[in-house]
């Protein structure tokens, strides 16, 4: 039987050394056929001139100006021809037969929406950088296995989880372009729990695979923005946003206040920690979704008239699960790194 095409959708801002590591294990991928496909998001560095010399088999998309996170992994896939597409980090590196789980698991059963492989961290390879994440009773999501070993058998088993992580995923384009891709709104961050959520809405599932693997630096391209406030206005926003267009009302009507509160918690650990800028940034990604409220309402309309076909509570029967209270301690207190 003839195996589908699968695009591999690399989005790329000034990461020329990202791509360098990053290349090389995807043209060794053992499965095919297979498109790679670079989005050159606006870059100003030598990366159109490193993709056509050193890479010339690789397909790439130049945008002039960067277009956003969101938006330049959105024309990633509308210029794709694979009946899948595997979105990417340029600071990923793939192991050889990493494609093959994935798309057997797909093809097998038409109710996995997308489906995330085992994400090692590239810095500490013996420990896990992503396994998946859960909604919680706080609106803030739990990470699971995020800095464990990989080793552990709880990580090594197939599971349902609220949302994958953006590094790395394997969707249907049908299916991606119909839910509309990422949030352009967005930016980035939180776009991908954003998608999921959508996902799930359509009635299919969101999977982590732990026997397809692949290595993730964090952060690649992204390093200037995570080390700015703006990440924590995004993060903020963002998610709000994200439960306003998603959920029923009476799950927002539960979930808003405590969200809320413990959003307002964040602020003041921040504040009394001494990063002042932060504390602000998170306060004003709070308020923020007010100023977006009637462009959120009309998605909100779209999304619960011509995607929903499930309730919230056969979603979180998969994608619900709350961690210990000392998570939120360790979330809180490490203000400086944080971002969801």
């Amino acid at each position: 039987m003839k195996k589908p095409l699968v695009s591999i959708i690399v989005l790329n801002w000034n990461g020329k050394k990202w791509l360098a590591k990053c290349l090389p294990t995807l043209v060794k991928i053992k499965y095919k056929p297979l498109e790679i496909i670079v989005v050159n998001n606006g870059s100003t560095d030598d990366s159109a001139h490193f993709l056509k010399t050193k890479f010339p088999e690789i397909k790439v998309i130049e945008i002039k100006k960067n277009a956003g996170y969101a938006r330049a992994n959105n024309i990633g896939v509308k210029k794709a021809l694979g009946k899948y597409v595997l979105l990417m980090n340029n600071d990923t590196t793939a192991t050889p037969s990493f494609v093959t789980p994935l798309v057997d698991a797909m093809e097998m059963d038409s109710s996995i929406g997308i489906i995330q492989p085992q994400i090692r961290s590239m810095i500490y390879p013996n420990l896990l950088d992503s396994v998946g994440s859960f909604f919680t009773f706080t609106g803030f999501l739990y990470h699971f296995g995020y800095m464990k070993p990989h080793t552990l058998n709880k990580y090594n088993k197939d599971l349902f989880a609220y949302s994958i992580k953006g590094a790395c995923f394997i969707m249907r384009r049908d299916d991606y372009i119909k839910l509309g891709g990422f949030d352009e709104d967005f930016v980035c961050y939180v776009e991908e729990s954003d998608l999921c959520h959508r996902v799930w809405l359509s009635g299919k599932k969101v999977m982590y695979l732990p026997k397809s693997t692949i290595y993730h630096w964090g952060g690649g391209d992204m390093q200037v923005m995570t080390r700015s406030e703006l990440t924590v206005f995004r993060s903020f926003r963002n998610r709000y946003l994200s439960y306003l267009k998603n959920l029923s009302i009476p799950t927002l009507i539960l979930l808003l206040p405590v969200h809320f509160l413990y959003c307002e918690l964040f602020v003041l650990a921040a504040l009394f920690s001494g990063q002042l800028k932060r504390s602000i940034s998170a306060q004003l990604g709070i308020l923020a979704p007010l100023i977006m409220l009637n462009k959120t309402l009309r998605k909100r309309k779209k999304i619960q008239e011509n995607i929903r076909t499930v309730t919230d509570w056969s979603i979180f029967k998969y994608g619900f699960r709350n961690p210990r209270l000392s998570y939120y301690y360790y979330l809180f207190s490490d203000i400086r790194r944080y971002k969801d």
